[in-house]
């Protein structure tokens, strides 16, 4: 079950004006207001997550049973294979995409942390996704972690395409405008595993907000 953190506001009206006579004031008051609230599955969600066919590796990922994400890279996925090459590394773009379905720009990030092989595996994304300046088509960028920290932001290369020992060029905390979206790739590395089976398993957690410079 994948985890997202949302954060929820209940704001607040209020109507002030001077009289030229009396204060206003009062000591109490309570009333009924009508108060509505739909879950949706991730792809209807305000922050849409899903895999649609357009995305080159989309058979990494689905909406399950539960109406959320899901990510595999076993024999759930939607191909021949049954798993990861043991002793490589694989670059997988556009697994799944991430939308902003709110009215408001947002920042996202992947904190994988929970899962054993945490240091093996890095979410990211192309620099032609994003909209900032200073991202450079065809460069890879890790979204993981808060700006500085995110894995993989040593392993500093000008593009992953040029060889195989190639790597992302650094960190980005992707901005997502409102009903605009941004897919997301997955790096795995099985370096040193030649054992054949279930490699890792538990929960990624996509965070998204107006502002991530704070944890």
């Amino acid at each position: 079950m994948q985890r997202r953190k949302f954060l929820v506001g209940m704001g607040s009206l209020a109507a002030g004006g001077a009289a030229t006579i009396g204060t206003g004031a009062f000591s109490n008051f309570q009333g009924n207001r009508d108060a509505n609230f739909s879950i949706a599955a991730d792809n209807n969600a305000f922050l849409g997550l899903d895999a649609p066919s357009s995305l080159e590796n989309n058979e990494h990922a689905s909406i399950g049973g539960d109406n959320e994400l899901k990510i595999h890279f076993n024999s759930t996925s939607s191909t021949g294979g049954t798993g990861l090459n043991p002793d490589s590394e694989t670059w997988f773009d556009q697994v799944f995409r991430v939308t902003n379905q709110g009215t408001q720009p947002i920042d996202f990030m992947v904190d994988d942390d929970d899962l054993s092989q945490s240091e093996n595996i890095v979410f990211y994304v192309d620099g032609s996704f994003l909209p900032d300046s200073g991202y450079n088509t065809g460069d890879l960028y890790a979204i993981e972690g808060y700006p500085g920290t995110a894995e993989g932001a040593g392993r500093e290369d000008d593009d992953q395409h040029a060889n195989a020992s190639d790597y992302w060029v650094g960190s980005a905390r992707p901005q997502v405008g409102s009903g605009d979206s941004i897919p997301v790739g997955i790096y795995v590395d099985t370096t040193g595993e030649n054992t054949v089976g279930s490699w890792d398993s538990g929960t990624v957690t996509i965070k998204a907000s107006e502002n991530l410079n704070q944890p």
